[in-house]
């Protein structure tokens, strides 16, 4: 049982350190630290003993010594939680972004000040991720306080998901429903478009939520178009594309099990299955083999650079996909790329888009900056969590 009653030890950073205070960065890293307390909870304070922030401690061994809870010398406890939980929410109410038959992002880490949480609406169910080993040590203080907001706003069913933060902190992992019941995909409505979310067995929390404006506006550009949708997944992308009226519709990724779900919810909005073709490949192979040219190409492909190290390998594979399938854009059609790896930045990813038109021989031109909607905000003071980067070029 976490006892929060009792004072946290102090901890103090190394005096050549001081300067962290004022940047309110919420990361501090272990090389700052004069030493670490095996609690999970302590106070942080300046080379002189000044306290200026509460946060939570990280398994032994971890770079991220400390991630900030507060910048404020406050108690950590459920009601903590809870008051955050709810600001967060508020803030989405404010944006008209939370209903009880949409998707939305609740809590997004850092973004919305509870580093490592992150949860995701889907209608009546709330799927969460403890995503470091600080916040997991925390548990017992957060599960409570968001059975009891879900609860009081029309969640049914509690399920946690994991991802690939957990193994790095040598977190086991875990994909379980914490509470309610579940027959199979959960429906939600994005726009016009109804959606299957497989929560429980599919990508990240089930869906790319993060990509929800990129796909409505698309739908508002899709009309009379030949599309082609890469690395498809469930097929969002391709679904607003019909409704919005596309010509046709070519859904291409790996997964069988995707592809099944991404054409059952063609149907099941209505839409011609004759307008959509579905193709189960490798996508580097059928870019490479592809000779049918495309009004629309959109590439979403998985994060290629996981840690700092994968970034030349992750450049080498981003540039193929995006210059092969730049050939498959008729000229004057319309091309959208997108990275989702934080290790990639934003200098680097529009770096790579210009090197792999250079080797296809395309012209493009820029039309926007694309990123994740409103319910996944970034700390100012943490531009890492800005991981969403993609772009919608013209091609000629």
């Amino acid at each position: 049982m976490l006892d929060t009653t009792k004072p946290y030890p102090i901890v103090r950073l190394k005096k050549d350190k001081d300067s962290l205070v004022g940047k309110r960065h919420p990361w501090i890293f272990s090389g700052a630290l004069q030493s670490l307390p095996d609690e999970p909870l302590v106070r942080i304070a300046d080379s002189q003993g000044s306290v200026f922030a509460v946060g939570m401690t990280s398994n032994e061994g971890m770079s991220i010594a400390i991630r900030v809870l507060s910048f404020e010398d406050v108690r950590i406890d459920e009601e903590f939680f809870f008051k955050a939980i709810e600001k967060s929410i508020s803030y989405r109410q404010l944006l008209g972004l939370f209903s009880i038959n949409r998707a939305c992002r609740l809590i997004n880490a850092e973004g919305d000040r509870i580093p490592g949480l992150i949860i995701d609406q889907y209608s009546h169910v709330w799927v969460l991720q403890s995503t470091n080993s600080g916040i997991e040590k925390l548990r017992e203080l957060w599960l409570p306080a968001i059975y009891r907001i879900g609860t009081s706003h029309g969640a049914l069913v509690f399920v946690e998901r994991s991802n690939s933060g957990r193994k790095t902190e040598n977190l086991t992992i875990v994909n379980s429903l914490l509470k309610g019941s579940l027959s199979g995909p959960v429906e939600i409505q994005e726009g016009e478009a109804r959606l299957s979310v497989p929560v429980m067995t599919g990508q990240k929390t089930g869906i790319f939520l993060d990509q929800a404006a990129s796909r409505l506006k698309l739908n508002k550009l899709a009309s009379s178009l030949d599309i082609l949708n890469l690395f498809g997944y469930t097929g969002a992308f391709s679904i607003q594309a019909g409704l919005g009226g596309a010509r046709h519709v070519t859904t291409v990724d790996i997964s069988k099990v995707a592809l099944s779900l991404a054409e059952k919810d063609w149907i099941n909005n209505g839409l011609d299955p004759n307008r959509h073709s579905i193709i189960e490949s490798d996508v580097f192979e059928f870019v490479r083999k592809q000779t049918s040219t495309f009004d629309c190409v959109i590439v979403d492909p998985p994060a290629f650079a996981k840690q700092k190290k994968d970034i030349p390998s992750a450049f080498k594979a981003y540039k193929d996909i995006f210059r092969e399938s730049s050939k498959l854009v008729r000229p004057g059609g319309l091309f959208w790329v997108f990275s989702c790896s934080h290790y990639f930045d934003t200098e680097r990813f529009q770096e790579v888009v210009w090197t792999s038109l250079l080797e296809s021989g395309r012209e493009g031109s820029v039309f926007e900056h694309l990123g994740a909607h409103w319910d996944h905000p970034y700390n100012i003071n943490h531009p890492e969590g800005t991981y969403l980067k993609g772009l919608l070029l013209g091609l000629s």
